[in-house]
């Protein structure tokens, strides 16, 4: 059996958008994470693009940050 961490039960989902530099080329983005809070899901953002774009973090801009009511 599959157990749920409390964390994962508190999850919301967020949707964040903003602006990245990569190459010099300024490039907006949008995306959905799930995370407990609203730090949490900036930090998540910077930790994905960190990883699957190898930038940095002062070359991420998160513009708007919100949480996503409804169906999940």
């Amino acid at each position: 059996m599959l157990e749920v961490s409390a964390m994962e039960r508190n999850a919301k989902r967020f949707e964040v958008s903003g602006k990245f530099v990569q190459k010099g080329k300024e490039k907006k983005f949008s995306m959905e994470v799930s995370a407990v809070n609203e730090n949490d899901a900036a930090e998540k953002v910077l930790a994905l693009f960190g990883s699957r774009n190898r930038l940095k973090r002062r070359n991420i801009a998160i513009g708007e940050l919100k949480e996503v009511r409804g169906e999940k």
